[in-house]
């Protein structure tokens, strides 16, 4: 239960701070006592075989669609024998990556690009080996265009997966390295600007100046998980200034009861 628990704990809904105005699924959200997992080669084979997958069951339903009509017995329809497993194994794949990818990357985007340039990398591959098969030119264009979007699509993979990375490793730096400091939200965002989250000023305590500070960062969360002000917050420094601000967990957590203030301004706070 516990290892159920870590697996599923980027699904936990709870208000994330950023300090760069990152928002929606561009949030790096890295749960207390989490790990960066590496990009391991037998994660790479997972999304090979959602790549494969998805070909064989693209070819599978290309042969049954295009098999010959009027024949007996209907020799298209033995293709499904081949289309339905190779979906099974795709949809099992494709759960493998949701759920592995957040501990290699901790954003839900770049997740889901490379989600989305595994299902283009198949669907090129497979109409690829249909237009080979069947000598179809008309496929060859298709196959064209989807492989532009798959290449497009896993740069922008690549370079989300990357930019997570070190945000990750970012945060647990400053946990880990930074001077924390005990503070509490200062005020309600402002429902004029309210998008998925909005900006609150922090306010803390240096111990080293005895000087009280103050930083305005963006909070994530949804219309019915605002902290009310006074929430108490640790922020993490280092020396070079930067910052994380997170929930004190040593502390309960109250959220502003006139939520539907918010949620009829927007369709209701930050996914993350």
């Amino acid at each position: 239960m516990a290892q159920l628990d870590e697996e599923w704990s980027w699904l936990e809904d709870r208000p994330v701070f950023t300090t760069r105005g990152e928002k929606g699924g561009n949030v790096t959200i890295v749960p207390p006592g989490a790990v960066l997992e590496p990009l391991t080669p037998r994660f790479w084979l997972g999304v090979a075989s959602f790549v494969v997958s998805v070909a064989l069951a693209v070819v599978g339903t290309g042969l049954v669609i295009s098999g010959p009509s009027g024949a007996s017995p209907p020799r298209g329809w033995w293709w499904l024998a081949l289309a339905i497993p190779a979906s099974g194994l795709a949809l099992f794949s494709f759960a493998g990556i949701y759920v592995e990818g957040m501990p290699r990357m901790m954003r839900e985007r770049p997740r889901n690009l490379l989600l989305l340039a595994g299902l283009l990398g198949g669907f090129t591959l497979g109409l690829a080996v249909l237009a080979a098969l069947g000598g179809a030119e008309g496929l060859m264009p298709a196959t064209a265009v989807s492989a532009v979007a798959c290449a497009v699509t896993a740069l922008y993979a690549a370079r989300g997966i990357r930019r997570a990375r070190t945000d990750v490793m970012r945060i647990l730096r400053l946990r880990a390295t930074g001077t924390a400091h005990t503070g509490v939200i200062a005020a309600l965002p402002d429902r004029k600007t309210w998008s998925h989250g909005g900006d609150v000023p922090i306010r803390y305590r240096d111990d080293g100046d005895e000087a009280e500070h103050t930083v305005t960062v963006r909070v994530n969360t949804w219309a019915h998980e605002i902290p009310v002000p006074g929430t108490r917050v640790i922020v993490h420094r280092d020396e070079e200034g930067d910052l994380l601000v997170e929930l004190d967990t040593a502390h309960p957590v109250e959220y502003y009861p006139h939520s539907r203030l918010y949620a009829q301004d927007t369709s209701g706070g930050g996914s993350m």
